[in-house]
C-alpha cells in the first residue's frame, strides 16, 4: 500500500539496519474524540491528525502499533496489536462512542465503533430527563 498521496512516510525512530516497509494507518474518529490522536510504535509516539498516516516500519520482524487519544491529560481509546513480517500493512483505527471503551485496531473494513450502545442510552436518558422537565414545567406554568 502506498503512502497518501504526496506525503512522504514518517521515519522509524528505533535503530533498524534491516529492510523496511511502509504502514499506512487510516485513523477515524469516534463519536466522542479529541483533535488528535497519538500512534506509538515500538514505544516511540507520533501525534497525529485524524485521516490517514504513513509509518517507515521494520519488514523482517514484528513490531508494536498502538493507538490512543489524549483527553484532559487521560489517555482514552487505546487499542494495540502486533504486525507481524508478513500481514498486510495496513491498518485502520476506530476510535469509541464512549470514552470508557476501548478504540479498535485491525485491517480495514474489519473494525467497528466501540461504546455506541452505551453512548445512546445516556443520550436516550438525557432527552427523557429534558422532557419530563418541560412538560413538569408546561403543568406549572399552565395551573397557575
Amino acid at each position: 500500500m502506498q503512502p497518501p498521496t504526496g506525503t512522504p512516510p514518517i521515519p522509524y525512530a528505533g535503530y533498524h539496519a534491516g529492510p523496511r516497509r511502509v504502514l499506512v494507518l487510516n485513523l477515524r474518529r469516534g463519536l466522542v474524540s479529541g483533535p488528535s490522536v497519538t500512534v506509538n510504535i515500538d514505544g516511540n509516539d507520533y501525534p497525529q491528525r485524524w485521516g490517514r498516516a504513513a509509518f517507515e516500519i521494520p519488514g523482517d520482524r514484528p513490531v508494536a502499533v498502538a493507538v490512543f487519544q489524549s483527553l484532559r491529560g487521560r489517555q482514552a481509546g487505546l487499542a494495540t496489536t502486533v504486525l507481524a513480517p508478513g500481514a498486510p500493512p495496513e491498518l485502520e483505527y476506530r476510535g469509541p462512542a464512549h470514552l470508557a471503551m476501548a478504540g479498535e485496531l485491525g485491517l480495514p473494513g474489519t473494525v467497528r465503533q466501540r461504546g455506541l450502545a452505551i453512548q445512546s442510552v445516556l443520550l436516550g436518558c438525557l432527552g427523557l430527563v429534558l422532557l419530563f422537565l418541560l412538560l413538569f414545567f408546561i403543568v406549572i406554568l399552565t395551573s397557575a
